[in-house]
């Protein structure tokens, strides 16, 4: 499916049009099924989304919204790197969310491959599904970078391989910093999303986001692997 282009001269702007995509539908799924289900984004890229919802909500109540990961650093929270760290005090402590709704991944499991499965067990016991099928995640955030990857799937990613899993354990990548060991949704539960949310940074790569955006899957782009049920929207800020 061809993804669903805006561009964005400030970071304002894009930030505005992130909340109101999140928004939408997560009201609908309110409505609909009683609750949303959104896995949050690493990086920088998408923190001042994470500070608007605090601030203006998501149009629905905060019991009926779980928040997840789409990946993880290996790292303890209080670590400048962790994702969760960094979410956190702009999102989970300035909203009324209650605790059992958010899912931080398991960074103090080991070795990481139990870690994967303890996470994918709780996705299974949260969404109800069984074995051989994909939790439906309201929205799916995942920034991008020039190097082309979603979450914390690289070019040449184990998690890339074709899988039953919903969350896999990365090897430290060798091309992005910080080279650290990490867990990430795997292609199949990104695109058993409703939808996703996808920003590319100022500076990212004319090649690799040329490729990326012309819609034909290439696992040397794991970018270019999404598929959401209704689409991926991407939010490009070319200031």
């Amino acid at each position: 499916m061809t993804p669903r282009i805006r561009r964005f001269a400030s970071q304002a702007d894009m930030t505005q049009a992130a909340l109101t995509l999140v928004s939408q539908a997560a009201s609908r799924a309110v409505a609909e099924r009683g609750r949303c289900l959104i896995a949050l984004a690493g990086g920088s890229t998408p923190l001042p989304l994470y500070a608007a919802m605090a601030r203006q909500g998501l149009g629905a109540p905060w019991e009926t919204i779980h928040f997840f990961f789409g990946d993880e650093r290996l790292v303890p929270v209080g670590d400048r790197r962790s994702n969760f760290g960094a979410v956190a005090p702009l999102l989970f402590t300035r909203a009324p969310i209650p605790m059992d709704n958010i899912h931080p991944m398991p960074v103090d499991v080991q070795p990481p491959e139990r870690a994967a499965t303890v996470y994918e067990e709780e996705l299974r016991d949260v969404f109800g599904v069984a074995p051989g099928s994909c939790p439906g995640l309201t929205v799916c955030c995942l920034p991008r970078t020039g190097m082309g990857n979603m979450a914390s799937l690289f070019p040449g990613s184990p998690a890339l391989v074709p899988t039953d899993r919903l969350v896999g354990a990365v090897p430290p990548p060798t091309t992005v910093e910080p080279r650290l060991a990490r867990l990430t949704l795997t292609v199949p539960v990104i695109n058993a999303a409703g939808k996703s949310c996808s920003w590319w940074p100022p500076g990212a790569r004319k090649q690799a986001l040329a490729a990326v955006l012309a819609g034909t899957p290439d696992p040397a782009l794991p970018a270019s692997l999404a598929a959401p049920q209704d689409g991926a929207g991407w939010l490009i800020l070319d200031a």
